[in-house]
């Protein structure tokens, strides 16, 4: 029986525009029957989704314990230790940009907080890249088609809670990929009002998201940002 805070990931496996972000995934209801199927070694108590973007989520639901663990799909090749600071990000949706700010702390004087995500996901996977672009580029054409076009900015961006926390839920395990990246520190994600600090050793924050989720479930259509 699927874990009530497994439900905004088994909403996001059903979606059609979704199928992009997924290469397999186990132990979550019956999303087997539209995504590819992989031997399993996990406990049937654990839901293992890979991406297709060089990222595993792991989430183990026992009766009195919800475990969490990423990793990537690739080990990481061998890299010299850099000197530089790691360094940490903000993402959030900003229509017209690639949502990607470098954290107030690392800002020098002579800099800016926004940066490309071409440049910072430079030394990813290309698929890291590919798929995040995607995920921003969803964004802006349901911005583009519901408030630019309408010319009602106060207008939902979503066209509803479903979509909304099917595109949460590929943010926010894009953002963990960006964690696990060379050099990364953290990311702080704030896919509407609500701020996730990611990093590692803090996967325990899954909870807290899964459940922020269930709720944006519950309120239906009301109050759509």
């Amino acid at each position: 029986m699927t874990s009530r805070l497994l439900k905004p990931l088994a909403v996001f496996s059903r979606q059609s525009q979704s199928q992009q972000y997924i290469q397999s995934i186990k132990n979550l209801g019956d999303a087997w029957r539209t995504l590819s199927e992989e031997a399993c070694t996990e406990s049937e108590r654990t839901t293992v989704i890979k991406t297709t973007f060089d990222f595993v989520l792991k989430v183990t639901t026992e009766p009195d314990n919800f475990t969490v663990e990423m990793m990537t799909i690739e080990p990481p090749s061998p890299k010299p230790e850099l000197s530089n600071p790691p360094r940490h990000y903000r993402i959030f949706p900003d229509y017209g940009t690639d949502f990607l700010w470098r954290a107030v702390e690392d800002i020098r004087e002579d800099e800016q907080g926004y940066t490309e995500a071409e440049e910072e996901l430079a030394s990813f996977p290309p698929s890291v890249l590919a798929m995040y672009d995607a995920w921003v580029e969803q964004y802006g054409d349901n911005w583009r088609r519901t408030v630019e076009d309408t010319q009602d900015y106060r207008a939902p961006v979503f066209s509803d809670r479903i979509e909304q926390v099917t595109w949460n839920v590929a943010g926010y395990m894009l953002a963990w990929r960006i964690v696990l990246g060379p050099g990364v520190g953290s990311v702080v994600y704030t896919p509407g009002s609500t701020d996730y600090l990611l990093e590692r050793g803090n996967e325990s924050v899954t909870k807290r998201f899964l459940g922020d989720q269930i709720e944006l479930l519950a309120m239906g259509a009301k109050g759509l940002p």
